[in-house]
């Protein structure tokens, strides 16, 4: 398992660059967009380009959030229970977000994107097909996917969780 633990701190690490260059060029998109607007008083394509941006940025972020376990979540139950249950109950939140992962993001996403493809619709700012704005859903959910797989084997000791990191990000 080292070996998978050090592919996945690599492609953590990377999707890290990513989100931060997609954030780098949001802001600088944003701010071309308030100059274009005040001072030329003309919509540019840089709208587009920001929601495009902003939805890769949420659904990668949820990414390396999930695997540093720093989503959303409301333990205030789960953190009463004793060890054995907390660690079942947590198992069970993995089995559920491999569910949501697969079956919404992954075959979901897919479906949108391979319908947006095939429509032919195009981003008109841009000039691009609007299915690449739809591609995330499926990056994203088979990562989360993959991650959750990893999570629910860790809660039930298939995988021992210090073989190399826990999913950490820096």
């Amino acid at each position: 398992m080292k070996v998978f633990g050090k592919i996945q701190k690599f492609l953590l690490q990377g999707l890290g660059v990513i989100c931060a260059l997609v954030f780098a060029v949001l802001v600088i998109d944003v701010l071309f967009a308030v100059v274009m607007r005040h001072f030329f008083e003309q919509p540019a394509w840089t709208e587009e380009l920001a929601r495009l941006l902003l939805v890769w940025l949420a659904i990668l972020g949820g990414v390396l959030a999930y695997a540093a376990d720093r989503h959303l979540g409301v333990d205030v139950l789960v953190a009463r229970f004793d060890t054995s249950t907390r660690r079942w109950a947590q198992v069970v939140g993995h089995v559920m977000v491999l569910g949501f992962a697969v079956s919404v993001l992954l075959m979901g996403g897919w479906q949108l994107f391979s319908e947006r493809l095939d429509s032919g619709q195009m981003m008109p700012g841009l000039g691009v097909p609007r299915a690449w704005f739809y591609f995330v859903l499926p990056v994203g959910g088979f990562l989360i996917m993959c991650l959750a797989i990893e999570k629910i084997l860790i809660g039930l000791d298939v995988v021992k969780e210090g073989s190399e990191e826990k999913g950490v990000v820096s």
